[in-house]
């Protein structure tokens, strides 16, 4: 390490600086896995034992978050112990330019940088990936979770709507199942709109056969209510469907946080692929519309118009998504480094020993400028307001610019 032959000096204050941030990271990691866990928990309707199971796959997750923070934190704590037990004063009247301990900090900011970007090489998105099969492991314990908590089951793209009054065990007591309806629009697009039949039960079960990938709520009695006739039924109705795609896997390696870093160009360019297809046919779609004589071709070729923009408008905001990931992963890790060099001089001029106002001193800023100048800024990117590069990085480059300021106001002094 570049740093250790230039003295004792630099070794003990990156040494403390290390010792600092491991307890801070510590801390601050088990803050924020314990929300990841009630989000996740939430979403996904774990129980505890599959809680348990996922903690050591969320934990790489939230490092890229916290390494930045507890940066900043052990800077601004080792330089302010520094400063108020007057270190800093002997080191300057000694005739040592304030840069050199700068060093220390700057090793740090280094080192986090390399630990964020290579925990999001490859180790993040594996985890991601990882977490995702775990919990799908076993669909029927998820369903019934998810129906303990929320009394219904509604997806977007999932043909059945399920209500009960209550879960015991793998009871699912007053069970309603409505089947959904889909109607053809005007512009030639299908969509959900009301129900083809509802049936009901005193009692039911779920049956999940995961060789099959199917699911079935199993009862000894049904009532059934369809557009024209009403029924009872001994155990034939629900039918068997397709489980959720949710459950299927297919959609792991889809999201851009699951895919490793040489995997987003990639995806990009799939994306990207994918879109020139979509426009291809497009303009194909117009010429029919400009060319043709048939009334009848021309009406079919004009209610298509809206579905192609549609779904290039999709391809658009998925190519944005992969993007901002890219962008994002790199940001993160840099702004470790900004925040080592803040913390120190911000450390030296607030002249504090304690952590509590170290605490404040350092996170207020943070809390209030920087995470959500980088969440509205992405945000802006995503949305394709602004580009990416600037929604992602601005962030990063007014705390680099605050970083390199304080650095050179402090060095002048």
């Amino acid at each position: 390490m570049f740093w250790l032959p230039l003295g004792i000096l630099h070794r003990m204050i990156f040494w403390e600086l290390v010792r600092v941030f491991l307890l801070s990271l510590t801390g601050l990691t088990g803050l924020v896995l314990i929300a990841g866990l009630i989000q996740q928990a939430s979403q996904l309707g774990l129980s505890p034992s599959q809680v348990l199971n996922v903690i050591p796959l969320l934990i790489p997750s939230t490092l890229p978050y916290t390494i930045p923070a507890t940066t900043l934190f052990a800077s601004c704590v080792v330089y302010g112990r520094l400063s108020n037990d007057n270190e800093a004063v002997a080191i300057k009247a000694a005739g040592i330019d304030l840069f050199t301990i700068l060093r220390p900090a700057i090793a740090l900011g280094v080192l986090t940088t390399c630990v964020t970007g290579g925990l999001y090489y490859a180790l993040i998105p594996r985890t991601q990936q990882m977490l995702q099969e775990q919990v799908l492991q076993d669909p029927e314990e998820v369903l019934y979770n998810w129906l303990r908590r929320e009394r219904r089951f509604v997806l977007s793209n999932f043909p059945y709507v399920i209500y009960v009054r209550d879960v015991q065990g793998r009871r699912l007591i007053d069970v309603v199942v409505k089947q959904r309806d889909k109607i053809r629009t005007g512009n030639g697009t299908e969509v959900w709109f009301g129900y083809d039949f509802v049936a009901r039960a005193a009692e039911a079960r779920l049956i999940v056969d995961r060789e099959r990938n199917t699911l079935k709520i199993d009862s000894d009695k049904w009532v059934m209510v369809g557009k024209t006739t009403a029924l009872e039924s001994n155990g034939s109705a629900p039918p068997e469907v397709a489980l959720p795609e949710m459950f299927s896997g297919k959609t792991i390696k889809a999201r851009p946080m699951a895919l490793e870093w040489d995997e987003l160009p990639e995806r990009i360019q799939e994306l990207e692929d994918r879109k020139e297809e979509l426009i291809i046919k497009r303009d194909a779609n117009r010429r029919v519309i400009e060319e043709t004589q048939n009334p009848f071709l021309r009406q079919t070729a004009i209610a298509q118009e809206p579905h192609y923009k549609a779904q290039i408008e999709e391809m658009d905001r998925q190519i944005r998504t992969v993007m901002f990931e890219q962008h994002m992963r790199p940001a993160l890790a840099v702004g470790c480094l900004c925040f080592a060099l803040i913390g120190c001089p911000v450390g030296i001029w607030a002249n504090r020993a304690d952590y509590l106002s170290t605490f404040i001193i350092s996170f207020l800023p943070t809390v209030l400028a920087y995470y959500p100048l980088m969440l509205a800024g992405g945000g802006l990117a995503r949305e394709g307001r602004v580009p990416i590069p600037v929604g992602v990085w601005a962030a990063d480059g007014i705390a680099g610019l605050a970083a390199l300021l304080l650095t050179y106001v402090l060095i002048r002094r």
